[in-house]
């Protein structure tokens, strides 16, 4: 598949299945919802923002999202039913055509530790290298130790670094 086919395939939205969550496309009616996952995971923000979420956050990050055509959020909600648990930010043809970039994927620390962030990425693998992308990339700063592990047990290396305590990581994409 060419990328100008890949990118036709994803201009109204790009379906992730996930096993266990729906990855609900979030608009600014879910905002409540994106903020109380934020509240929810308090050791994230103090570690990368050094305080607790602001107020205003989902909103800001929605509010960003929509000006953006190249940018999908997500809710990650249980199949089961219950309340959020978790946010995917998605930056398409990011930081150049071709690979899509994880802005952010957050779960409350409830929900840490239960297979959820595996089977998202996973999920956003796959449904990437369906429309054509041929990587995905991500930022860790230094001091998340927790999620730079996570992304290597996921098959993602090391593909630079940025002057500010950041590691940029990448996994090539293929479709099955």
């Amino acid at each position: 598949m060419n990328l100008s086919e890949g990118a036709e395939q994803v201009e109204g939205g790009l379906p992730l299945e996930c096993p266990r969550l729906h990855a609900v496309p979030a608009g600014r009616s879910h905002a409540s919802q994106i903020q109380a996952c934020f509240e929810g995971a308090p050791d994230y923000f103090s570690l990368t923002e050094g305080q607790p979420p602001g107020g205003g956050a989902a909103e800001h990050l929605l509010e960003d999202a929509e000006a953006d055509a190249n940018r999908r959020v997500y809710l990650l909600v249980p199949r089961v039913g219950g309340p959020a648990v978790g946010v995917l930010d998605l930056h398409l043809h990011y930081p150049e055509p071709g690979t899509a970039h994880v802005g952010l994927l957050l779960f409350r620390e409830s929900c840490q530790g239960l297979g959820y962030g595996k089977e998202t990425v996973a999920a956003a693998e796959q449904a990437l290298a369906e429309a054509g992308f041929d990587a995905l990339r991500l930022s860790v700063v230094d001091e998340n130790v927790e999620a730079k592990a996570f992304w290597e047990r996921l098959g993602f290396g090391e593909a630079g670094r940025l002057d500010r305590g950041v590691t940029v990581y990448e996994k090539r994409l293929q479709a099955d």
